[in-house]
């Protein structure tokens, strides 16, 4: 059976390969990419899609970034096979905010405003240093010299062409890439073009660099065509409306995604799947754990942000999407308060406990006004809400997720070789203690779990007595109100300084940036936490909650339910 199994994932990296397309073997598209914001469009090459910009990179001035779908198959210096994706990132540069004058651009054509110091302003070699500066060997690529050529589209259209070959390491793997960089001023700001693609040689080169030429050549400009939405920038606690208009412009902008509406207005979900089946279970299971949640933890008062979940149809869109690699499933990102998932080929099993897990994050976040709970707490109940199963349009538990995401075994096997954490470290972990644990990278995940689930059913009166203490339901409620009770008087001292601060600012004519700072720290206190604060938030919640209880039996007594009972 092992052997028959072996062959069987033998063959299907072997027909992986076969499908990937030859290096040599791409080809111009014939569709047009708009680029409704920004007034130009051009022809991507076939078989290249669009994968949505986060928050981070949007910050580096990228607006678009699209990929090769299936990748290329290709021979690396020391004879191994990579499976290598090309990639373009398209960026919006603005002019410096040095006084402006009237000035030709490098190459002629169509000109606009620009800094006196437009001399100072990034290269080609720049632009792809900051888009894949950590794949390259910088101080190798610092030393290669740059073609660079005027690029003319038309009589009045003209930019810049510049062109470096460099190392890089991807995929497991080294080999050389062409980076070709184009950039276009248009009246108000630059348009950069950065595309990465294998270099194999002068025959195959040729082939792709003619064929990223002509999709260049294919830019053409609709700046009076330009469409954007009236609402500049939102956040979660944005009126809905606002929302919607914001993240359905937002969609607009990367071809195949769009914005989906929940029935409780509690979640936008952003996809590119097709597949409605799936979709409507995600949000069917997304309505169900929010209720759960709010249940088991309802909140003081009610929690009115709008949660955003993406859903990408494909890891290969996850993984560019959120620079992430193997092993991560799915991510809440507490930065831009957006969940992110993706359908696995073949099962959307994975999807669903991933949501939910992370959905109980999200929902934390806001619970605990944007501040985190210890990972025992956060992770552990992720683990626990993510084995619950649908029945119906409720969530009913479970015993534990399914497949690589099962946690028991786990801890089982730590248990038996006495790898597990001692109770009282492992609870009173930092973030970094509590993720290094180990033996492996998933042990904490399964200890936390454990006890959430010992300490979640205990109180639902299904652990037996042989194990359970009356006075062990009291742990997690008590925690959780001398959390809430620390974060919420903590903040109101930030915020009552900061309106104090406010208010003598203004009265003396202040700065307009310490007012800013100030209105900042008035609106945000969550972002001005002290961590000595925090620490002493932290401790109180567990000396009021784990503090009242003997740690030490509550251990053997976990300890054995887990061995005997899970």
């Amino acid at each position: 059976m092992k052997s028959s199994r072996f062959l069987t994932i033998l063959l299907l990296l072997v027909a992986s390969f076969m499908l990937a397309p030859d290096a040599a073997a791409q080809k111009n598209g014939t569709k047009y990419r708009p680029f409704p914001a920004y007034g130009f469009k051009f022809k991507p090459l076939k078989d290249w899609s669009d994968v949505p910009v986060d928050e981070r990179t949007r910050s580096a001035g990228v607006i678009a970034q699209l990929n090769d779908e299936k990748g290329v198959r290709v021979k690396t210096p020391d004879n191994r096979q990579l499976l290598f994706q090309p990639e373009l990132k398209v960026l919006k540069i603005d002019p410096p905010k040095a006084s402006t004058e009237e000035s030709g651009s490098e190459g002629g054509g169509l000109r606009g405003r620009v800094g006196k110091e437009e001399a100072k302003e990034k290269t080609g070699k720049d632009y792809i240093a900051m888009m894949f500066g950590g794949a390259l060997r910088m101080e190798e690529f610092n030393l290669l010299e740059v073609e660079r050529d005027e690029f003319k589209i038309s009589k009045d259209f003209i930019g810049v062409e510049e062109h470096v070959t460099s190392y890089i390491v991807t995929g497991g793997g080294g080999l050389d890439a062409n980076f070709h960089v184009y950039t276009f001023p248009l009246p108000d700001y630059k348009i950069v073009f950065v595309w990465m693609v294998p270099s194999l040689g002068a025959k195959k080169d040729k082939k792709w660099n003619k064929a990223v030429e002509k999709s260049m050549k294919s830019m053409r400009l609709d700046l009076d065509e330009i469409e954007t939405s009236t609402v500049r920038s939102v956040n979660s606690d944005s009126d809905y409306d606002d929302l919607i208009e914001f993240h359905e412009n937002d969609v607009a902008q990367t071809p195949g995604w769009k914005l989906i509406e929940t029935p409780s207005k509690n979640y936008l979900i952003k996809t590119n799947s097709d597949d409605k089946k799936d979709i409507n279970e995600v949000i069917r299971r997304l309505e169900a754990s929010r209720k759960l949640y709010e249940k088991d933890f309802p909140p003081a008062t009610p929690i009115t942000q709008i949660s955003v979940v993406r859903i990408c149809a494909t890891q290969s869109d996850f993984n560019t999407y959120g620079k992430t690699g193997g092993g991560v499933a799915g991510y809440f990102n507490p930065g831009s308060e957006e969940l992110v998932l993706y359908f696995p080929q073949g099962s959307a099993d994975m999807t669903m406990s991933v949501m939910t897990h992370e959905g109980f994050h999200q929902y934390c976040h806001f619970l605990f006004n944007r501040v985190a709970a210890h990972r025992w707490f956060d992770e552990g109940h992720g683990d626990y809400y993510g084995a619950w199963k649908m029945r119906g349009k409720t969530l009913v538990p479970n015993d534990d997720m399914k497949g690589g995401l099962s946690r028991t075994p786990i801890i089982k096997a730590m248990l038996k070789e006495g790898t597990a954490a001692p109770l009282s470290k492992h609870i009173r972990f930092s973030h970094q203690e509590w993720q290094t644990q180990g033996p492996i990278g998933v042990s904490c995940y399964a200890q936390s779990f454990s006890i959430i689930y010992f300490l979640r059913e205990g109180a639902r009166g299904k652990v037996s007595s042989k194990y359970w203490k009356k006075e062990y339901a009291d742990i997690i409620p008590n925690y959780m109100k001398h959390l809430n009770e620390g974060f919420s008087a903590a903040f109101e001292e930030i915020t009552k300084e900061a309106g104090e601060t406010l208010e003598l600012l203004r009265e003396s004519d202040a700065d307009a940036k310490m007012i800013e700072v100030a209105e900042r720290r008035a609106k945000s206190p969550w972002n001005y936490l002290d961590p000595q604060d925090k620490a002493e938030i932290w401790a109180k919640a567990m000396g009021e909650s784990w503090g009242k209880i003997d740690e030490d039996e509550f251990e053997e007594r976990w300890a054995e339910f887990v061995m005997k009972e899970l």
